[in-house]
């Protein structure tokens, strides 16, 4: 594959009317585009890339003619990496120098393939055969070793599927009728744990679509080892708290996790959990946090708020936080009018999605200097 055509959409910056916080909008042809869940690694290391989706069609499962793109936080020039459709679960390998993401090819097999950067070309490092509906979001181990996804079994019930990107080999490492949407994420560290979402009393009609997303248990989360054994479960949703969004990602290498949780603003629903710990200790109060995301470093997070759609920043060390800009999404029923905020590797950006122009849109807050060090004095 020969190296993919350039262009520029991003417009005029604007400064943000509450904060004059610089906002750029990297994204304006006249598609949906959306970035990938937050606790996705989807930047290359020194931060200059990052993997978007795009996508024409309002109809039907979002994958179905998805492309994947590539943007230069440095010059904003836009890259279409993909033309196969039908993709999920995209990934940049550890290393930066690949993206890896997942072809559905029919009701009951997919196929994980490697875009390298450097040349564009493409290859099929796994076919999978026998596993149906594999999930929307992929993780790769910090050693560049395995990719995981989730699947739907046969036998009903879900599991996580791992590839092995040396042999192109795979295997069903863990199993749960309640995993229907895991979330699964390798502990960036040293890699040995995954992060699991467990929706009790969560169910899918026939067709994949879901009837519904918990039960009156709710959301919690949980520990497996990299081979999919050691199950832990961790003190966070009923009966320890009030139930996990759904919305978490692990907190650099700390070995701790940052989640909201579904209770009062002034309770305070931003919370971090860790193995041993008897609950979630909170870490900021005063607004509904909703999706947050946590700084390679470990020191700060960044959430939209619910129901404004308000991107925030804070520090994990002292709680304070200030707003960093309003996105000016919709916060509706799709996935793409969500902000989805995270940051750059570097912590230079803050990106998210905003529909304020009518069609969704990914755009880039630039942090101002001296702006991350306030929070922690």
């Amino acid at each position: 594959m020969s190296k993919p055509p350039a262009h520029r959409e991003s417009l005029r910056p604007l400064p943000d009317e509450s904060t004059g916080i610089k906002l750029v909008q990297l994204t304006s042809a006249a598609y949906i585009h959306t970035n990938i869940y937050p606790e996705s690694p989807v930047f290359t290391p020194d931060g200059r890339h990052f993997v978007y989706a795009r996508f024409a069609s309002i109809e039907g499962p979002y994958d179905l003619d998805r492309e994947l793109w590539l943007c230069d936080l440095e010059t904003h020039w836009l890259r279409k990496l993909t033309d196969e459709g039908a993709l999920c679960g995209p990934v940049v390998t550890p290393d930066g120098r690949a993206v890896l993401y997942v072809q559905r090819l029919g009701q009951w097999q997919f196929a994980l393939k490697r875009i390298w950067l450097e040349t564009f070309e493409r290859e099929q490092v796994a076919l999978v055969v026998g596993l149906r509906r594999p999930y929307d979001l992929g993780t790769i181990s910090p050693d560049g070793r395995y990719y995981v996804t989730g699947v739907w079994l046969p036998e009903g019930d879900f599991g996580l599927v791992r590839i092995d990107l040396c042999t192109g080999t795979y295997q069903v490492i863990h199993r749960d009728p309640e995993i229907l949407n895991p979330h699964m994420q390798f502990e960036p560290g040293r890699g040995e744990d995954i992060l699991v979402q467990h929706n009790r009393g969560g169910k899918l009609d026939e067709e994949g679509n879901i009837v519904r997303l918990v039960g009156e248990e709710g959301a919690t989360i949980y520990l497996i080892d990299k081979n999919g054994g050691n199950r832990r479960p961790l003190c966070i949703g009923k009966p320890y708290s009030a139930p996990t969004q759904g919305h978490q990602c692990w907190i650099g290498t700390t070995g701790r996790i940052l989640s909201t949780l579904v209770a009062d603003a002034e309770e305070g629903n931003l919370v971090t959990i860790g193995e041993g710990d008897e609950r979630p200790s909170v870490v900021s109060r005063g607004m509904y946090f909703w999706h947050p995301s946590a700084s390679r470093d470990g020191r700060f997070f960044t959430s939209d708020v619910y129901p404004g759609g308000e991107v925030v920043v804070g520090s994990l060390r002292t709680g304070r936080y200030k707003l960093l800009c309003h996105s000016g999404a919709s916060c509706g029923g799709p996935q793409y009018t969500h902000p989805h905020p995270f940051f750059s590797p570097d912590s230079r950006y803050v990106l998210f999605n905003s529909d304020r122009r009518g069609l969704p849109h990914i755009w880039l807050a630039e942090i101002p200097e001296g702006f991350l060090e306030e929070l922690e004095s």
